[in-house]
């Protein structure tokens, strides 16, 4: 037999108190005086011994009910075999989680890191599963549980530093939280495989620098067996500065270059310097203080040099000391005007077509006519086709134009214009003639969910009521939506005409059909002064422009594209459409064959890339993310309050001390199961009951 909490045995010594009493002798303390004794001289009754027990068998009951109250206490248990907990009891998940964002192309910051994670992987006890992931804005399994599953301890352990040794930093910016909210779930996802848990932690080995991602950890609730050791890789140099491009807006006439340079808020460094990285480059010094930005203009590009970098001088990190820079030509976009007014004509429609592309920053618009474009040619593509009053010579440009999915506005002055410009477009079906206006048309009952008009739909913009229209033509045979009216028979399958807003008098002010996989929008009057004052509302650039940006018109890329990005490939020709495109990267690579159906996603690195498809070649400036400069560590307290369970780092655990803990918690689950400690105290009430009847029977026996 034995016990699990031998110092119970002490309370045993508590059966010396019963002892003590019964030795202890009382003299008798109360006195009655009797008169007739007062004249003797007293005399005490003389003692032969001074402690001498009396009740032994009422002492023994006392004695034993203590000593047995005591044994209970000690919870004793009957000896039998234990099994020795195998190695399997003790594993542990290790999830070894290593930064890779480019923050950590710091100086002597990756080599001080890999060391010292090879060093601890080195000291963990063999039964440490650990399985190693990197991240960076990806959280990329470099061995996972899966694959070392089925692999002996040695192998995995050496297989985890090898690949440890391969790993180098990308330049792709950090998205911690995601990474640690899906390494918990795949700490849980490798629990669940298991028939009995382990323990699992996580290693957080990164920079932790400010401008990581955090955004996941807001949502999710942390598990409370799952904690967190941060192994903090520290820079030679706290000090950093940053350098990035200031996106331009070209619509407001702004083509300037500017960079905005950021200091690192735990930064030594305050002034710097910013030149072309190019021969003959002047430089621009600026002041900023730790944790502030200031935004500047470049020095001016050094003369018959082709400069395309930006360099940052003056602090002791320069991973992120370079921005690359593309000039960014004007988009060129071909009107067709069909009609006979010429360009300065001010009574004819084309007149204000031309004023109003013509202020494009962000374009280079060129309105022709119709008798001036090569129909033949192909790469004669419009970006948008105006029908006023067409010729039937131009139905094979309009054709190939819807084919394309082109748009075709058609604003004719009169409904024979009209019937003409709709012929032409393949709908013959329709009726025009010229609506009684009393006085002027007023235009509402806009559409504005339609894309058109989407532009519109915020109050400041959507009252069209201001603008007078003194005629408008009426238009009959429309194709019902579906619901309003029973289709024509033959008309079941054609797609309804969209009425997209209506005159005062209920009459349609502008309609769309779609023809083959192009569009028709007619706009039942014209914007020429004869018929509306439309074309002097500042309602008309905004709608004019918004149609040339829904026709087929090349879309020009974003100014501002970091590494990672997806980038969508320059537009080919309808002419020369292509199902692949090539691109040129930064470090002189070819890639030929690419898809042209999904994005470009080979963005790995800073630099210029160059995307080409058959008849169009794009150059892209790639940079790196501006949050990956702000290299100041988050504190413990930040990452504390996503309600991440950190823990300091642990010494390698004993196999010996698991092992013993291991017994422990068995001989505990033994003793339960035999639970001697409620005989004992089934025993101690019926001593206690013995001796309470015993002392009632000698108390009786006592002379009164």
């Amino acid at each position: 037999m034995t016990w699990l909490f031998s110092l119970y045995w002490l309370g045993a010594f508590a059966v010396a108190g019963p002892i003590l009493f019964h030795m202890w002798r009382r003299t008798p303390r109360g006195e009655r005086p009797f008169s007739t004794l007062m004249f003797l001289a007293p005399s005490p009754p003389r003692l032969t011994s001074r402690s001498r027990i009396e009740h032994w068998l009422l002492l023994l009951l006392r004695t034993a009910a203590l000593a047995l109250l005591a044994f209970a206490f000690t919870r004793p248990l009957w000896r039998a075999p234990i099994a020795q907990p195998d190695e399997a009891s003790t594993e542990q998940l290790l999830a070894v989680l290593v930064d890779t964002s480019a923050s950590m192309r710091r100086e002597n910051i990756w080599q001080n890191l890999i060391q010292e994670l090879d060093e601890r992987l080195s000291q963990l006890p063999p039964q440490t599963l650990v399985g190693l992931y990197r991240f960076d804005r990806h959280l990329v399994p470099v061995a996972d549980f899966h694959e070392l599953k089925s692999l002996e301890p040695t192998a995995r352990r050496d297989l985890i530093r090898i690949r440890l040794r391969e790993l180098a930093p990308t330049w792709e910016n950090t998205r911690l939280g995601e990474a640690l909210v899906r390494t918990a779930t795949t700490l849980q996802e490798a629990q669940t495989e298991r028939a009995k848990p382990a323990s699992q932690r996580i290693w957080l080995a990164s920079d932790l620098q400010s401008g990581a991602e955090t955004v996941a950890l807001q949502g999710y609730e942390w598990p409370d067996d799952l904690p967190v050791e941060v192994i903090l890789a520290q820079a030679a140099s706290p000090s950093n500065a940053g350098l990035q491009v200031v996106e331009r807006n070209l619509e407001a006439a702004e083509d300037v270059v500017r960079v905005r340079v950021t200091n690192s808020s735990d930064s030594l460094k305050e002034q710097l310097t910013l030149k072309w990285d190019a021969p003959g480059s002047g430089e621009v010094s600026v002041y900023v203080p730790p944790g502030q930005s200031r935004t500047l203009l470049p020095p001016a590009r050094p003369t018959g040099v082709l400069a395309e970098k930006l360099l940052l001088q003056g602090d002791d990190n320069d991973f992120d000391n370079r921005v690359y820079i593309t000039d960014t030509p004007l988009e060129k976009r071909l009107v067709v005007y069909c009609g006979p007014e010429t360009q300065n004509d001010t009574d004819g429609a084309r007149f204000y077509l031309e004023q109003v592309f013509s202020a494009s920053q962000r374009y280079q618009i060129d309105v022709q006519a119709a008798s001036d474009v090569n129909t033949a040619a192909a790469d004669s593509q419009p970006s948008l086709i105006v029908l006023v009053q067409p010729d039937a010579k131009t139905q094979p440009l309009i054709q190939r134009h819807l084919e394309s999915g082109g748009m075709v506005i058609v604003a004719a002055p009169n409904p024979d214009a009209t019937l003409t410009s709709l012929a032409l477009c393949g709908r013959r079906d329709l009726e025009v003639t010229e609506a009684n206006v009393s006085r002027y048309a007023m235009m509402g009952d806009i559409d504005f969910n339609h894309s058109i008009f989407a532009p519109f739909a915020e109050s400041q913009f959507s009252d069209f009521t201001g603008i007078r229209f003194w005629k408008h033509r009426t238009i009959a045979g429309l194709r019902p939506a579906i619901g309003e009216n029973s289709p024509k028979t033959g008309e079941a399958s054609s797609p309804p005409d969209q009425i997209l807003a209506r005159f005062d008098d209920d009459q349609p002010a502008v309609i769309e059909f779609p023809f083959s996989k192009g569009r028709v929008v007619i706009f039942t009057a014209g914007w020429q002064p004869a018929d509306s004052q439309f074309a002097r509302s500042s309602k008309f650039p905004m709608l004019m422009f918004r149609l040339l940006e829904q026709s087929t018109g090349v879309a020009r890329q974003q100014g501002n594209q970091f590494v990672g990005d997806s980038i969508a490939w320059p537009t080919a020709s309808t002419m020369e459409s292509s199902a692949t495109g090539s691109a040129h990267l930064p470090s002189g690579m070819e890639l030929t064959s690419m898809p042209l159906s999904q994005p470009f996603a080979q963005t790995e690195m800073p630099g210029l890339y160059a995307l080409s498809v058959p008849g169009r070649t794009e150059q892209i400036a790639v940079n790196l993310a501006a949050d990956e400069s702000r290299t100041a560590p988050l504190t413990i307290e930040q990452l504390e309050s996503f309600g991440l369970k950190l823990k300091s780092r642990e010494k390698p655990i004993d196999p010996q001390l698991v092992r013993d803990r291991q017994r422990q918690l068995q001989l505990v689950e033994l003793e339960q199961s035999q639970k001697l400690w409620q005989a004992i105290l089934v025993a101690v009430v019926l001593v206690l009951l013995a001796e309470t009847f015993l002392g009632r029977q000698l108390v009786s026996k006592e002379p009164a």
